[in-house]
């Protein structure tokens, strides 16, 4: 944790809670993952290693990056890029969108699933809750369940 300051809660669920950050040094600003091992099952921890594992290797416009990863004596650590809102809240706020910015978001959708089957690889928790939108509405990929 020594790399980063910890800024806003910005998000909160069972998996545990995200933090808007920011990397020391350079400024750049994150997402801070912070997931409690106490309470999880040895089958669960690994399955959370596994997933970090998979999104390290994965390069797409459209799914967010993992740029760091580490454990605390009690939580799994993982830093994200940033993105800006969640669709899911979008949604529940604005309560729709227009058909084109809807064809924009399935367009992306489906360039970054593509993109996944194409490594074999399953999302298996699609979900407006998962999928965030980026600077100038780019969608972005998250929680790979």
């Amino acid at each position: 944790m020594n790399s980063y300051h910890v800024l806003e809660l910005v998000g909160e669920g069972s998996f545990g809670r995200v933090h808007k950050g920011r990397k020391k040094l350079n400024g750049q600003i994150v997402a801070l993952k912070f997931m409690p091992k106490v309470g999880r099952s040895e089958k669960e921890l690994q399955g959370l290693k596994r997933e970090i594992e998979i999104m390290r290797n994965l390069q797409h416009p459209h799914i967010v990056q993992l740029f760091d990863s580490f454990e605390t004596e009690t939580e799994v650590v993982v830093v994200t890029e940033y993105a800006e809102g969640q669709l899911f809240q979008i949604l529940e706020d604005d309560g729709s969108f227009p058909e084109s910015r809807v064809r924009e978001i399935a367009c992306q959708l489906v360039s970054a699933l593509y993109y996944l089957h194409s490594h074999r690889i399953l999302h298996r928790d699609m979900k407006p809750q998962n999928i965030l939108l980026g600077k100038n509405g780019v969608v972005k990929l998250c929680d790979f369940g």
